[in-house]
């Protein structure tokens, strides 16, 4: 059994067949990156795997789906795995949903570099240095017919190194009492680890976020194993844009000027603390009073999105705010409840409503025709606690907005 340190890439779910989504409208400037960015960073990835000098490159899945990108997804995986290949360093691939063997068109041979793991069943490879077994890797690309187990992923009887490279979600407590080194997980929409001791479970999340959904730097993990057997991870970005949710309080004394300043200075805070790549930033405004009520019911929010898209959205790299938004406050002043007025007895009403869950909210007359379609509780999820709590809010909300009068809340 040899202990020899060695080091590879870990990177997953490359989707190369979505681009980015979740905006309302799409700049022109910005228009090839937002299509673009998913080939630009998986092309990161195998740039950073041959800057590391990496023994070799394991992939958990997700990569393409060869029939929406056309033969351009399958021609780019290809060219990039034949660059590994230049500099004799392996892929060990099991494939997810997308990307099983048999979805890859035979007209594309894979470079001899690549194990493509099978569909249904587990197979074992092992990586050689200098013709000495190095590491023990054991994969299943997934399966629409049956689900892999842990059980099924086997350590090396003798000793080696031992990683697991597998496709989807899992349980913790399934993996951790295996006795496999290191589980190369994909499926997961964000960077992970299920456990980092005695032995690790890491999902390195996509190289590029796709959306406002998936917000922060992404990538691809650098795994680091030393002679003692001792794991250590680094994150590498690999993303070419980022998005990004900013949060600003307001005081019910704040004034439109004072939101203004705060907007400038957190753009130009968050510029200094990533440069050198494009921002696609979601606006969040917490708090409540007069200022607050405006940017829910009048123009003032599409006023200062516009403001700001015209002052940074179009520099290079660009600063670009996809949406403002009014965020509901968490908790009302109490003494509104007490108030004798009729907003008071609308929040006392709304109150009641939300101590008491099994309350019915009374709302089939509002549905119209679409009531025909079906009952409240499939169309707009009444028994859902979190969608009726939701809806609430937002009553609780409007009403204030009607009740408070010119001088606000």
């Amino acid at each position: 059994m040899s202990n020899w340190p060695f080091r590879f890439v870990h990177a997953a779910d490359f989707h190369l067949e979505s681009p980015c989504s979740g905006m309302a409208e799409i700049p022109d400037h910005l228009r090839d990156l937002l299509l673009e960015s998913g080939w630009w960073a998986a092309e990161r990835v195998f740039e950073t795997a041959l800057a590391e000098r990496v023994d070799f490159v394991v992939l958990s899945g997700g990569l393409v789906h060869p029939l929406r990108t056309g033969p351009r997804g399958p021609l780019f995986l290809a060219e990039h795995f034949a660059r590994l290949a230049e500099q004799k360093i392996p892929v060990y691939w099991a494939g997810g949903r997308e990307d099983p063997p048999e979805a890859w068109p035979a007209e594309i041979p894979l470079p001899g570099n690549v194990c493509h793991f099978p569909s249904g069943q587990v197979e074992t490879s092992r990586f050689q240095r200098e013709g000495v077994p190095l590491v023990h890797l054991v994969g299943a690309s997934r399966s629409p017919e049956r689900k892999h187990r842990a059980g099924e992923f086997a350590p090396d009887p003798g000793g080696l190194f031992s990683i697991a490279v597998v496709h989807g979600n899992v349980r913790a407590e399934a993996l951790r009492d295996r006795a496999i080194d290191y589980w190369a997980l994909g499926g997961s929409g964000a960077r992970t680890s299920l456990f980092t001791v005695p032995r690790m479970a890491h999902y390195p999340g996509p190289p590029q976020g796709r959306g406002p959904g998936q917000p922060g730097p992404h990538g691809c993990t650098l795994v680091e194993v030393d002679a003692q057997r001792q794991v250590r991870t680094t994150f590498l970005p690999c993303d070419v844009l980022r998005w990004q949710v900013e949060r600003v309080a307001l005081d019910s004394a704040a004034t439109r000027a004072d939101l203004e300043s705060r907007l400038h200075d957190r753009v130009l805070a968050v510029k200094e603390s990533q440069p050198g790549i494009d921002l696609l930033i979601s606006w969040s405004v917490a708090g409540f009073g007069r200022l607050h009520a405006e940017l829910r019911r009048g123009t003032l929010a599409g006023e200062l999105l516009e403001m700001l898209r015209a002052e940074y959205g179009h520099a290079s790299p660009a600063v670009w705010s996809v949406s403002l938004d009014a965020e509901p406050p968490a908790v009302l002043p109490p003494e509104w409840y007490e108030q004798d007025t009729i907003r008071g007895d609308f929040l006392r009403e709304l109150r009641r409503y939300q101590r008491d869950p099994e309350a019915p909210l009374g709302l089939e007359a509002y549905l119209g025709d679409a009531g025909r379609l079906g009952t409240p509780a499939e169309m707009l999820a009444w028994d859902d606690p979190a969608a009726r709590e939701r809806v609430l809010c937002e009553a609780a909300l409007l009403g204030i907005d009607l009740l408070s009068g010119e001088e606000g809340p």
